[in-house]
């Protein structure tokens, strides 16, 4: 069971590539991030209603995990790529998991 999250949202109104976030992006932050402990991660597309398009959810064994791989090396080649799907900043949020059902 994952104990830290990390979410991402992108910004409702800016340009968004699905298809290349889900077929190259997410595999790119998997095949980077896993040596660090990221244990899965899920994409959802957000409703008509809120202000963000899209939400990705990265779950880690640690919050010490995250903060390892966003201070690797591997950081630039992910962060890199975002351009490459977005022309939107995307807000990073990352926390320790307190309650789960």
């Amino acid at each position: 069971m994952p104990n830290a999250t990390t979410t991402i949202v992108y910004p409702k109104g800016c340009k968004f590539d699905m298809d290349y976030y889900l077929k190259t992006h997410m595999p790119l932050v998997a095949d980077n991030w896993t040596q660090f402990g990221l244990k899965s991660w899920k994409v959802i597309k957000m409703g008509e209603d809120s202000p963000y398009s899209v939400q990705a959810t990265i779950e880690w064994g640690s919050i010490d995990e995250f903060q390892k791989a966003a201070s690797s090396d591997t950081v630039s080649k992910v962060m890199g790529d975002v351009p490459n799907f977005t022309d939107g900043s995307p807000t990073v949020m990352s926390g320790d998991v307190v309650g789960s059902s």
